[in-house]
């Protein structure tokens, strides 16, 4: 997967996270149709085929560098 940009580690630690507390969170991210917004669980953080991906309570999977922000912790701010 030529395009995938890695995201930083501390918001890979954050999703990680978030899965392992199966908490709900309120988690933004971009599709083909523009942003969504999801309150949700992360029920999982994978890698596959060369990206890594995050699987939603709602049954949802999202390519990690789409999310924009986890529970306000910025994807972008992250170091």
């Amino acid at each position: 997967m030529s395009d995938y940009t890695p995201i930083a580690c501390a918001f890979h630690d954050r999703l990680e996270s978030a899965a392992v507390r199966r908490q709900s969170v309120r988690l933004v991210w971009r599709d083909p149709q523009g942003e969504r917004v999801e309150e949700t669980t992360v029920d999982d953080v994978f890698a596959k085929d060369g990206a890594d991906w995050v699987r939603l309570g709602t049954g949802e999977t999202v390519r990690a560098d789409r999310l924009v922000s986890l529970d306000g912790h910025v994807l972008a701010d992250a170091c």
